[in-house]
């Protein structure tokens, strides 16, 4: 039971994950200043967020090589995300940045040995297909060279998933430190005139610590409870949030193709969710039958 508790309280934690995560849009797309600069500066933000919670606990000499790939995943998913949020329509590069779940479904047994069903290929292309019906107003073939960065983004963003899920007793907040670093030390050049103005400053505060940090933070304690797939599937609720933001702060609106999306992605992760929930209910009684129970 304790168990259960635990996996219900990181999904709803990966939930919260989700909606602060989905504020960037809006807070990207009001900054003027080069993508660049913002993800450096956006990043150092977020390094001394998680650092400062962490109780200032994190050395360089303790990190492993999957530390460093999954650092390096998430640097390069920081660049890319602004990059294709600057470089091409908001409803593109979210659309092409939730490919991950397929590099997950591909790769996630090979690399941490998790098994994918064919039920959770098909609830992954609901999902999938839900999030292109959300935008499919918005898709347009402009910005062939953000689509290209947002498409690639996906790769990453799967790719650090699955290394996270390696590190999930070995202190994965860290490979989240490092990349924030790693991206802060690429850009640090670009962080210059001309300045955004008060307001954007505010804003890359706020992109910092309250929708890349803290939610990051908070992301890394979920590691142990949940599989890749979950990592990636419950967070798909982002790009149906994010529009929203963008919608009472900028009043940009959603058409009906955008409705019908969020009904389909919302509806199939809870279905997903529960019918997991329910396996993992069903799991020590199997075992106790089995003789296998304490």
């Amino acid at each position: 039971m304790s168990e259960m508790k635990s996996k219900s309280s990181a999904l709803l934690m990966l939930v919260l994950v989700a909606v602060m995560w989905s504020s960037s849009g809006a807070l990207i797309k009001a900054i003027v200043w080069s993508p660049l600069a913002l993800c450096s500066a956006r990043s150092l933000i977020a390094a001394l967020t998680m650092y400062f919670l962490l109780g200032r606990d994190f050395k360089f000499r303790s990190l492993t090589k999957t530390h460093w790939l999954a650092g390096a995943c998430y640097g390069a998913l920081c660049l890319t995300y602004i990059f294709a949020m600057k470089l091409t329509t908001a409803a593109n590069a979210i659309v092409l940045y939730y490919t991950a779940p397929i590099w997950v479904a591909c790769l996630a047994p090979i690399f941490v040995k998790e098994r994918v069903t064919k039920r959770d290929f098909l609830f992954m292309i609901l999902i999938f297909g839900g999030v292109v019906i959300f935008f499919f107003d918005g898709l347009t073939t402009k910005g062939i060279l953000g689509n290209l960065i947002a498409l690639t983004g996906g790769m990453f963003y799967g790719l650090q998933a699955i290394f996270m899920r390696k590190l999930k007793d070995n202190r994965p907040i860290d490979a989240l430190i490092l990349g924030n670093i790693l991206a802060f030390v690429i850009g640090v050049w670009a962080i210059q005139a001309p300045w955004p103005s008060p307001t954007g400053l505010l804003f890359v505060v706020i992109l910092g610590i309250f929708q890349l940090g803290l939610p990051s933070y908070l992301y890394s304690l979920t590691i142990s409870r949940v599989t890749s797939l979950e990592l990636v599937l419950v967070t798909m609720l982002e790009p149906i949030l994010c529009p929203l933001w963008v919608y009472i702060f900028i009043g940009e609106k959603p058409g009906r193709w955008a409705f019908l999306g969020a009904a389909v992605v919302i509806t199939t992760v809870t279905w997903w969710s529960l019918l997991r929930a329910l396996e993992d209910r069903k799991k020590p009684t199997a075992l106790a039958q089995a003789g296998l129970g304490s």
